[in-house]
């Protein structure tokens, strides 16, 4: 029963050190690349990055590439990105390769410009917990730009309103000073700040100071609009009733003319003159020639 019992626990022994080393030999493999099969390695996220946060190793590990599919921008070893301090521009998920346009400069800090795209500009509207979707209007969601005005003849005191779609499909960069995409709570803001061409920050400028500006959050399924998509129509003051009724009949303004005949003068025909002579007045008729 001795010599069993020895056995067993030897064999457990050989068994544990051959399970030990073949998972170290397979996690080895994963991370060392395989000239054979031409990989390379890449730096990866090991957990997921927030906005602003500065890298560090414990944060980064390396992964086999295949090097034909090496993305542009990544790096091969943990030291190329620690070496000098570096932050997230953006949200970085885990297993996320580490890419050059994720993250800032050597030195860098992680601010708004470094998310802006190429030849975009960055623009912010006031909003409030009505005109920002009551809060749920996030950064990275994009959504189409309002703008509600006066539409009417003010010299004739007859005063409407308006409502346009002024800009679609906008990406949102920061709600109030928050700029990370992995925030998932409502936030009720005062002010939000969105990606735009700079045509389109002109617009907001003047719409700005002739109307009142609120936001409707897109659909993920359709953030971007469509080129064939079709324009929505302006809604004004008439337009606010039930969807299939028709709009009152407009009153219909008539004009009532009257005619009136003069009769002919039923006095004599002529001149009637007054001749002075001293301090008396004496009226002569001539009569009119028929």
């Amino acid at each position: 029963m001795r010599n069993l019992g020895f056995v067993l626990l030897l064999v457990s022994i050989v068994l544990g050190g051959l399970t030990v080393f073949g998972l170290r030999h397979m996690s080895a493999s994963r991370v060392q690349p395989d000239s054979k099969l031409h990989q390379t390695t890449v730096v990866v996220a090991s957990r997921p990055i927030g906005f602003g946060e500065v890298l560090t190793p414990d944060l980064l590990r390396v992964q086999a590439w295949p090097k034909d599919g090496q993305p542009q921008g990544s790096f091969q070893t943990v030291a190329q990105v620690t070496a000098q301090r570096r932050v997230a521009l953006g949200p970085i998920s885990a297993n996320e390769p580490v890419l050059t346009a994720r993250i800032s400069g050597p030195g860098g800090r992680a601010t708004l410009s470094g998310v802006i795209r190429a030849g975009m500009r960055a623009t912010t509207i006031r909003v409030n917990d009505v005109f920002g979707v009551a809060g749920f209007v996030l950064p990275g969601d994009f959504v189409d730009v309002l703008i509600t005005r006066d539409d009417g003849d003010h010299s004739r005191n007859l005063s409407t309103k308006r409502t346009d779609v002024l800009l679609r499909s906008v990406r949102v960069l920061a709600v109030d000073q928050l700029a990370n995409e992995n925030k998932n709570d409502p936030v009720v803001a005062k002010a939000a700040t969105i990606e735009v061409t700079p045509e389109q920050a002109q617009k907001l400028a003047l719409a700005a100071d002739v109307g009142t500006l609120s936001l409707a959050l897109r659909s993920t399924i359709d953030p971007l609009s469509p080129s064939d998509e079709v324009a929505p129509q302006t809604v004004r003051t008439s337009d606010l009733r039930l969807e299939g009724v028709r709009a009152p009949a407009a009153p219909v303004l008539r004009r009532t003319v009257h005619v009136v005949t003069r009769r002919p003068h039923a006095g004599p025909i002529g001149i009637t003159i007054e001749i002075f002579r001293g301090a008396e007045a004496s009226i002569a008729h001539v009569p009119g020639v028929g």
